[in-house]
């Protein structure tokens, strides 16, 4: 009986029944198949994410070499230290304040960002700037499991010193060498169950990895400062820039600080939507700022105590580590920050990703399977070996890309916040016959607002990626390019929707149930035969308002 049962049932894999998933019951989806249990709105008993845990989250996040190596690359632009740090705390504030009010959407009505993107986008048009982040999570999380690999290599080394020398079979134009790649197959094989952890329960995979990360920093701080007997020469320079240029510089350095977490900015609502109390967001506002610029200045004082150490000034400290005599100190501190670049593949490019493949694909795909097919095409059809070795004009095209995103970001925020004063019918997001549905699904404000914010820091991008293409003094407006981006995409948004307001799409109270909206509506309607017995025994006044249904005002 049991071996025929084992002989049927992988013939069912091959079955649409198998793989296809039911639509809950309680889902607000007009049909079915067009929602599963990883879309729909999170049930009460699994809203277990407390604040501390996104201190976690921010910690595993923040504690790692992208980090580290952000106040170099401000630095480079001829800033001196004091001024790198102030611009990177500028920006991290101004970004926690993105993070925490688009993350509230998630916090207060516990839906995913592709879900709340349908209110200020409509309920097609959403597509567009879901396939948007999707694309630029599948690259992202192979370009990160790439920079894994090599804390993973510096690791493997350590244990087996020969593998330094392990002879290359892989031509150089490949840009990646055996010993690199067999790295890369080792990172991508811890990193693959991981991803597949589901996000309510990721918290504690958070916390493990942000103290592995915390000690790991201080130590290699600690060492660096005690060989290096000080801090280094990096806080003995100055600046080298004045007048504008300098002026400029500043500007450009508070835009770098703030467009690598652009992505998490939008998608935090993937995040937060766990999040048992509403005020679990407003904590990003104090935890970003704080862990970011903590250890973006240990950064900077490891590469100063490491040019003092070997004479050469090291921005990414796993070049550091990796000449350690101490074969297993280099293993424990490089292991941490293998768990670190983990920890942001995943909140940054893995959750988002997954995310993003259930939304489009709800009858097939849930978060699980989502992060599965992530973990093939990002961490393999995408190579990040070779982007990161030769195509140069593509990763800037890919970190340019934030001037998409960043308009996004803006009319989303602005929308929930200054339009709609914060209420949504959370059922009629699931409808595509909904109050959501605008013209053919698309909101035209949202749409024209991207089509006049997006062009605009175009020739700076392209500059950026060919810097034969001359723009002249244009090029300075691209250095503020997420600024811009924001403040266009905001203003124009919301001059739109103030001149022509979307009024079909407002509600007077947030309905968070149908329960709840016919509740409203019978109360609504009892009231109204109240009016009308007042009227026919002619006493007293109606009031102003006397609609059968109150909920959604009407064109």
């Amino acid at each position: 009986m049991l071996s025929s049962l084992k002989s049927i049932e992988p013939k069912r894999w091959f079955t649409k029944d198998y793989w296809y998933l039911d639509t809950p019951p309680a889902s607000y989806a007009t049909r079915d198949g067009w929602s599963n249990a990883d879309v729909d709105v999170v049930p009460v008993d699994q809203r277990n994410w407390r604040a501390i845990h996104y201190l976690f989250l921010w910690l595993s996040d923040g504690a790692n070499v992208g980090t580290m190596q952000q106040a170099g690359s401000i630095v480079a632009m001829g800033l001196s230290w004091r001024e790198a740090s102030a611009a990177i705390a500028i920006g991290n504030i101004i970004i926690a304040a993105a993070v925490a009010l688009n993350g509230t959407i998630g916090s207060r009505h516990h839906i995913p960002f592709s879900i709340a993107s349908r209110a200020s986008l409509g309920f097609y048009f959403s597509y567009f700037a879901v396939v948007s982040r999707l694309v630029l999570g599948l690259i992202y999380f192979g370009i990160n499991t790439f920079i894994g690999a090599s804390c993973t290599l510096i690791c493997l080394e350590a244990i087996w010193p020969q593998l330094k020398t392990y002879p290359n079979t892989i031509p150089a134009s490949q840009g990646v060498t055996s010993n690199k790649m067999i790295a890369y197959f080792v990172f991508w094989t811890i990193q693959f169950p991981l991803v597949l952890i589901h996000p309510r329960k990721m918290r504690w995979l958070f916390f493990v990895k942000s103290i592995v990360a915390i000690i790991a920093a201080f130590a290699t701080l600690g060492w660096a400062v005690n060989t290096a007997g000080g801090s280094g020469p990096v806080f003995s320079k100055h600046s080298t820039l004045t007048g504008s240029t300098r002026s400029w510089a500043w500007v450009a350095g508070i835009n770098v600080a703030i467009s690598g977490k652009t992505t998490l900015a939008i998608n935090i609502p993937d995040l937060t939507r766990y999040a048992n109390k509403t005020s679990a967001s407003y904590w990003q506002l104090l935890f970003i700022p704080i862990v970011y610029f903590t250890f973006s200045f240990i950064g900077i004082v490891i590469a100063s105590a490491g040019q003092a150490i070997y004479g050469t000034l090291y921005w990414d400290p796993t070049m550091i580590i990796a000449q350690w005599t101490s074969r297993a100190g280099a293993f424990f501190v490089a292991f941490a920050f293998a768990l670190a670049t983990l920890g942001t593949n995943i909140s940054t490019n893995s959750i988002a990703a997954s995310n993003d493949f259930a939304f489009i694909a709800p009858k097939w795909l849930n978060i699980q399977r989502g992060a599965f097919i992530t973990a093939i095409i990002g961490g393999w059809a995408t190579c990040p070996w070779k982007i990161q070795q030769s195509a140069k004009a593509l990763t800037t095209f890919l970190s340019g890309y934030i001037i998409v995103l960043a308009p996004i970001v803006a009319i989303m925020i602005s929308d929930y916040w200054i339009v709609r004063k914060t209420k949504f019918h959370v059922p009629m997001l699931y409808q595509n016959e909904g109050i959501y549905k605008y013209q053919y699904g698309t909101n035209w404000r949202a749409l024209v607002t991207l089509l006049i914010a997006v062009p605009i820091n175009l020739p700076g991008l392209i500059n950026a990626i060919n810097s034969k293409v001359d723009i002249g003094n244009y090029s300075f407006f691209y250095k503020a390019s997420w600024l811009t981006s924001t403040a266009m995409g905001a203003s124009i948004y919301l001059l739109l929707s103030f001149i022509f307001p979307p009024t079909s799409t407002l509600v007077d109270k947030t309905v968070e149930s149908m329960d709840e909206d016919f509740a409203l509506a019978d109360s609504q309607a009892w009231e109204t035969e109240q009016d009308k017995e007042k009227r026919s025994s002619g006493g007293g006044e109606l009031p102003e308002s006397s609609s059968s249904y109150p909920i959604v005002n009407r064109v």
